[in-house]
């Protein structure tokens, strides 16, 4: 552990803790960390969250007052969504790091995070091992994981405004939340006509499900939307769901999560850098699974926008 002190000893840390993420256990994630960088005599600063949006707020005081160089999210994908976002409105350079304690944790398997608290921040401790990763720009502020127009937008709403979310949690089970989600939707979910335009090639999608972009393959608590996704490839992969029933699209479902639902003659795949978004009705919009907004909507990618550890 000499080299990780030292390292950290470099440079002032900062914490945003996310306490009631995964229903209580960023708090207990967070009294394992505490007692590690105390052991260790790391120099940092912690914030904790109150509410939400607020750890943009704090990651955007801790950079500009603060000056922390490494900011670090614990908490789940949320979290991560929020302090990446006050990052880059703080307009200086800042090392992401994460350790995952929410209920889908998508950054995390996305980017290999250890599941270990400890182990994260071990990880996160050591100044080398930094990579630049893209961005995905939408409305003013910027996703990590993914975005998603439609069914699974709708879903991403459903899950975050139920009251089973919390209580899944409490039993370390809140990835079914998104699938209860996934069944109360699908009852009542009407697919529509949308033009999808990627680098100015222009698509016309009849009974169109969802529509998502992705900058990893991870998605809604473990299922792999795009398999081919990478995060500093420059692009975004998209996949679109059409032209199936309700009964075919349950059927199917459950493909998501190995990745195989590609070769369903009712997905399609695309990639590009800049998308636009125009359906017939507007439909809710997710970023990293936060409400952002309806369509019509532009979403272009942003390169090698953000450094992380790792």
């Amino acid at each position: 552990m000499g080299k990780q002190q030292r390292g950290a000893e470099k440079r002032m840390l900062g914490f945003i803790v996310n306490p009631v993420s995964g229903n209580g256990k960023g708090k207990k994630v967070w009294e394992q960390l505490e007692l590690a960088l105390r052991g260790q005599r790391a120099h940092f600063l912690m914030r904790q969250t109150s509410g939400e949006g607020e750890a943009q707020k704090l990651a955007i005081e801790l950079i500009q007052k603060e000056g922390v160089k490494k900011l670090i999210a614990v908490g789940g994908d949320g979290t991560v969504h929020e302090v990446i976002n006050g990052i880059q409105k703080s307009g200086q350079k800042c090392i992401f790091g994460h350790v995952a304690a929410g209920s889908g944790n998508d950054y995390a398997r996305g980017h290999g995070v250890p599941k270990d608290p400890l182990e994260a921040l071990d990880r996160v401790m050591i100044d080398r091992d930094e990579r630049w990763i893209d961005l995905l720009k939408i409305n003013g502020r910027v996703a990590v994981n993914s975005i998603g127009a439609g069914f699974d937008a709708l879903v991403a709403k459903t899950t975050n405004e139920s009251r089973y979310k919390n209580w899944l949690n409490r039993y370390r089970i809140g990835k079914f939340a998104y699938l209860l989600s996934v069944i109360r939707v699908l009852c009542v979910y009407k697919p529509c006509h949308v033009t999808l335009t990627v680098d100015e090639r222009e698509f016309s999608i009849k009974n169109a499900w969802l529509i998502a972009l992705a900058n990893i393959p991870n998605y809604g608590g473990g299922m792999l939307i795009c398999p081919g996704a990478s995060p500093d490839d420059g692009e975004m992969k998209i996949c679109v769901v059409h032209n199936v029933s309700r009964l075919q699209l349950l059927l199917a479902f459950p493909k998501i999560f190995s990745g195989t639902h590609a070769t369903h003659p009712g997905v399609q795949f695309y990639s590009g850098h800049h998308v636009y978004i125009k359906a017939e009705r507007p439909l809710f919009v997710h970023a990293d699974g936060e409400l952002a907004g309806e369509t019509p909507v532009g979403v272009e990618v942003l390169p090698a926008k953000q450094a992380i550890c790792g």
